[in-house]
């Protein structure tokens, strides 16, 4: 039997070696109306969109983004993003489309 005695050489390669994203994708969505575009990174294992918490499924991601309280909802399988803001006059809601990236 060979008994292997981890270094600090080996350890450096297995971390350089080891996907550093294993719990984190992205999708690329785009406004179709407005040409906007943007990229939302999502840490399945911290259950967070671009840092924000979220509620994550097989079928779909929502959160709320804090900083305007609007609130997204992706569908997983259509790939359409729901942003909807509330406002004094109603609200309104954007629609995006998104691919995995």
């Amino acid at each position: 039997m060979i008994k292997v005695v981890p270094t600090a050489t080996m350890t450096a390669l297995l971390l350089l070696t080891r996907p550093a994203t294993a719990n984190e994708f992205a999708f690329q969505c785009v406004n179709a109306a407005s040409g906007t575009q943007w990229t939302l990174k999502i840490n399945d294992a911290r259950h967070t969109v671009d840092n924000f918490p979220a509620k994550i499924s097989n079928s779909q991601i929502s959160w709320r983004d804090t900083t305007d309280n609007a609130n997204y909802q992706l569908d997983r399988s259509s790939g359409v993003l729901t942003y909807t803001n509330a406002s004094s006059t109603g609200g309104y809601m954007l629609f995006y489309q998104c691919r995995p990236k």
